[in-house]
């Protein structure tokens, strides 16, 4: 659909949207994954905030300086 000869910022921007809404994706499938759902309280839920936002700053940082 887009030509990366003719629309070269378009066809970036959404290249890049596309690589970080997959990169979100497996970092909270990651998140997830690590904790038990079947006794869910209060304390699970801020860790599993937590976890993912670690995990999504630390790949973040990791990024810029790859």
């Amino acid at each position: 659909v887009l030509n990366q000869d003719e629309t070269p910022l378009l066809y970036s921007l959404v290249f890049g949207e596309g690589v970080v809404n997959d990169a979100t994706s497996v970092v909270l499938f990651n998140a997830i994954q690590s904790f038990d759902l079947n006794h869910i309280n209060s304390t699970t839920a801020w860790q599993l905030m937590l976890n993912f936002l670690y995990l999504f700053v630390t790949s973040t940082l990791l990024g810029v300086v790859v």
